[in-house]
């Protein structure tokens, strides 16, 4: 579980307000493999850090805050 935590805020460090990004990028930026990936975007969205949807691909954006 703690790679799982560590692997979700690097991945969050990452990512950028406002810009969106496929999974293809995500693993290229990231530098993570196809598991370590998945857990950490599957638990940055039970937390709901990140949202996903569909435009032409499927899509990964964080979650403003609000204040």
């Amino acid at each position: 579980m703690d790679s799982i935590i560590t692997n979700s805020k690097t991945l969050l460090d990452k990512m950028c307000y406002g810009c969106k990004y496929t999974y293809k990028e995500l693993l290229k930026i990231c530098n993570f493999t196809e598991s370590q990936l998945c857990f950490a975007i599957l638990y940055l969205l039970k937390n709901g850090i990140i949202s996903q949807y569909r435009e032409t691909n499927v899509v990964y954006e964080l979650v403003p805050v609000n204040n």
